[in-house]
């Protein structure tokens, strides 16, 4: 183990119950502070692994530790410091209306109700959503149910972030807010993409991974200058 990671991956796999790898034989060390971009082609393993990671999974071999001690003996109180934002928002929002998906883990976490009004309303108005928080998600459009998705995890300031292509399928004017704010977020992240744009912008480290569900490069953003060789294993 890395001493100074925070989350750390070692000797992971997973397979679903289909029989479909997800990923095979990954060590991976991420440090507090750090923001990590996960880029391959589609079908890679980068939702998988990030699923690992994140406690949604459990993996087939190896552990996941977080801060040198293993996720799965404390689970429940370790997701409490994870926010996970998926690709497909329809999988993450349940509750009636926008205002109870903002209040949801606000709750959960026992927050004194002035202090959960006062971050509605300051989220509210960051992702703009004041005039649909009356609203049930499945009403809402694509790029709506994004910013609610988002707006919902980083409302309660979570040690951790993984965010599974966080600007697919929106507008520009959702991109851009996403990005904005992510590049302000001040805890540790972990994001796939197949944007390379979006990697240079928020990412400080880059972690590349190949059709075979192989981690085949982990390093700064130059990573992102071989074109060629991300043209090899299929980015670009």
């Amino acid at each position: 183990m890395v001493d100074d990671a925070l989350i750390s991956g070692i000797d992971i796999s997973y397979t679903y119950p289909d029989g479909t790898k997800g990923f095979n034989r990954l060590t991976v060390h991420v440090k507090k502070g750090e923001k990590v971009a996960l880029i391959g082609p589609n079908g890679c393993g980068k939702s998988t692994l990030m699923m690992v990671l994140a406690g949604l999974l459990k993996p087939e071999t190896g552990r996941v530790l977080i801060e040198g001690r293993d996720m799965h003996s404390n689970i429940d109180s370790i997701r409490r410091r994870i926010g996970f934002v998926f690709q497909d928002p329809d999988v993450f929002l349940f509750n009636p209306s926008v205002e109870d998906e903002l209040r949801y883990s606000l709750v959960q976490l026992e927050m004194d109700v002035s202090e959960m009004d006062m971050l509605v309303n300051e989220f509210s108005k960051v992702f703009n959503l004041e005039n649909i928080l009356h609203k049930p998600p499945f009403r809402l459009s694509g790029g709506e149910k994004k910013r609610v998705e988002v707006a919902s995890v980083l409302i309660y300031n979570p040690d951790i972030i993984f965010l599974d292509e966080p600007t697919s399928n929106v507008d520009g004017k959702t991109r851009r807010k996403i990005i904005e704010t992510l590049e302000t977020y001040n805890g540790t992240l972990i994001l796939s993409t197949h944007e390379l744009e979006i990697a240079e912008k928020i990412a400080d480290r880059i972690i590349l991974m190949d059709q075979e569900k192989r981690m085949v490069l982990d390093g700064g953003l130059e990573t992102l200058e071989n074109r060629s060789f991300l043209e090899e294993i299929g980015v670009i």
